[in-house]
């Protein structure tokens, strides 16, 4: 155990040592919010305005601004998960694990502290984005959080960040230089916001494009955070009208369907669990090869 513990304090300092490494990882957060606050966010608060005109303007903002939080942790849990498996990738580009070997440290210690250092790492950095989204949504909207929707929302952060870290973790393992981990980065980092439905809202797109976006697993786990952490905000912003609340849930991906069928929380939970456990089974696979 102290070899495992060894190599998972090893990892996180290289993570946090690498600055680009760790804004790599938080590219996709830091795209959303920008977009949001240089003018998408403006664009559905004008929209929510035209289509609600009796809603007040700070409802609107705390509603908007909310359910881009709530995807800005989900986004963060996934690709921090991702950018710290750098060290794994580093090791194997340079050979690294050779060294390994002649320790008496067994493959499945390493392996084991690779993927408990991704776990780790994804969870301080979805806690610190659930705290900081907490503080500055509640400071400039007025829009403060229940002390249980917020416990409810870093255990959902947590559990996402067991399971979509291990499917990026997964991925990770086929990239054996740093040049193409840097461009795997880039690119979930780019794209994620998009795939879990954070960049534009589900009911903005065709029936076709969101029903392929909830089959992927990013959106349906943003949507286990909407409730915890913007339902309150969606709550305010229908003001009783439970016409009002369906149009909101169904376009801004509080509810979600694939082919017509809704899909239920529950569903959503058990498949990220079947998902942590295989994709965590896989890429211990795929290391113990790689690690010779």
């Amino acid at each position: 155990m102290n070899s495992v513990t060894a190599v998972v304090k090893r990892n996180l300092i290289i993570y946090f040592r690498d600055p680009v490494g760790v804004f790599l990882s938080l590219l996709s957060a830091i795209v959303l919010l920008l977009l949001y606050l240089l003018f998408l966010g403006g664009l559905q608060v004008n929209h929510i305005s035209d289509q609600m005109p009796n809603a007040s303007s700070s409802d609107i903002q705390a509603f908007v601004y909310s359910w881009v939080f709530a995807g800005i942790v989900m986004i963060t849990a996934t690709t921090t998960g991702l950018g710290a498996m750098g060290g794994y990738v580093d090791d194997r580009a340079t050979g690294r694990f050779k060294e390994f070997r002649v320790c008496p440290l067994r493959s499945s210690q390493l392996v084991l502290g690779y993927q408990l250092a991704a776990f780790l790492i994804s969870v301080f950095m979805s806690t610190l984005i659930l705290l900081l989204g907490y503080v500055i949504v509640g400071l400039t909207k007025s829009c403060w959080i229940a002390p249980l929707d917020l416990l409810r929302g870093f255990g959902l952060a947590l559990f996402e960040a067991l399971a979509l870290s291990s499917l990026l973790s997964f991925l990770a393992t086929f990239t054996a230089t740093r040049s193409a981990f840097t461009a795997l980065s880039t690119i979930v980092g780019t794209t994620l916001g998009f795939f879990a439905g954070a960049y534009l809202p589900v009911g903005l797109v065709s029936s076709h494009v969101a029903s392929f976006i909830n089959v992927l697993p990013f959106s349906p786990a943003a949507m286990l955070l909407r409730d915890p952490l913007a339902g309150h905000a969606l709550s305010q912003l229908a003001n009783g009208s439970s016409d009002a609340d369906t149009a909101l849930r169904e376009y801004y991906g509080y509810t979600l369907s694939v082919g017509g069928t809704v899909l239920q929380t529950w569903w959503i939970i058990v498949g990220l669990a079947v998902m942590a456990v295989l994709f965590t089974t896989l890429t211990s696979i795929r290391m113990g090869k790689t690690i010779k």
